[in-house]
């Protein structure tokens, strides 16, 4: 019972080919085995990324994992920079079948392109169904106000205001028949609500 490391995590299983499902790991090898073929995958796929899947790493990878996998996840990674802890966030994001979504700052980056990428990102997550991984580094928060919309979708899971009246009538309209049938009631705020 004390044994340490203590890691549990849902994805070594589907990693071999079965449905997922969340379990102590009791043998490193059976996870360094799936963290290593999740990573030549990654590298395959997506881009290069030289990553060393040392002991704390691959906890690490847990731990990111549990926690996005969770409805409405969220965490702070706080470290110096080059820890690995986008790279972690990446090959986490990977191993789950999520899009990662990222802002790109520049000299003329304002509030309301902030707000425009964010809907963007909603109406993905929200009207699509595409899972997401939002990565937002202290170096791209260029405006303090950021924190604010921010802040909104840690808290509620939501920005007031951020689509105009018919840009949600579009967006809602869309999940009108998935909301339905998921026992949600054809009114707007209940529309809402699923969406949200």
């Amino acid at each position: 019972m004390f044994e340490e490391p203590i890691i549990f995590t849902s994805f070594v299983d589907a990693c071999k080919g079965h449905d997922a499902s969340y379990r102590g790991i009791k043998d490193n090898e059976e996870l360094r085995d799936c963290l290593e073929g999740q990573l030549a995958d990654y590298n395959d796929n997506v881009a290069a990324m030289d990553l060393v899947l040392f002991q704390q790493a691959m906890e690490h990878i847990t731990r990111i994992c549990r926690i996005i996998d969770q409805p409405s996840g969220h965490a702070l990674l706080v470290g110096v920079g080059g820890s690995g802890k986008q790279s972690l966030s990446k090959l986490g994001a990977f191993i789950l079948n999520m899009e990662v979504f990222r802002i790109v700052v520049s000299s003329n980056y304002g509030m309301g392109d902030l707000k425009d990428d964010i809907k963007m990102a909603f109406t993905k997550a929200g009207a699509q169904g595409v899972k997401q991984l939002f990565i937002l580094t202290d170096g791209q928060i260029i405006n303090d106000r950021f924190l604010m919309y921010i802040n909104d979708i840690l808290s509620t899971g939501y920005i007031p205001e951020l689509f105009a009246a018919d840009e949600l009538e579009e967006v809602t309209g869309r999940i009108r028949s998935e909301a339905k049938s998921s026992g949600y009631v054809d009114t707007p705020d209940s529309l809402f609500a699923f969406f949200i």
